[in-house]
């Protein structure tokens, strides 16, 4: 079994229907604050190994980044670890809709 990789308007859909989740966003904090999915939490994909243990177990956790490298890295690593992972395939240069938050 592995994780599923879902599109960015798959997720539009989860978010819409308040599906349980954990929305974590890998980009570096500077692109975070730029502009982010609503809901979302930012852990640089660089700081992911620090904050594994911070993360839910009880529900989805669905990673994205700009074009979808990052977040099928960071769901293969916790995948590995027993976590419940989605993959948001493509990335937020892939997603222009209604929960785009720009600062």
């Amino acid at each position: 079994m592995s994780y599923n990789t879902i599109t960015m308007w798959e997720l539009e859909d989860w978010i819409d229907s308040k599906r349980p989740m954990c929305l974590v966003d890998l980009r570096n904090r500077e692109a975070f604050e730029d502009y982010h999915l609503m809901g979302a939490v930012n852990i640089p994909f660089d700081e992911l190994e620090e904050h594994i243990d911070e993360l839910p177990t009880q529900v989805p956790i669905v990673f994205y980044c700009s074009r979808g490298s990052q977040s099928m890295l960071a769901c293969n690593r916790l995948w590995e670890e027993g976590y419940q992972v989605i993959n948001a395939g493509g990335g937020l240069m892939a997603y222009r809709g209604k929960y785009l938050v720009q600062n």
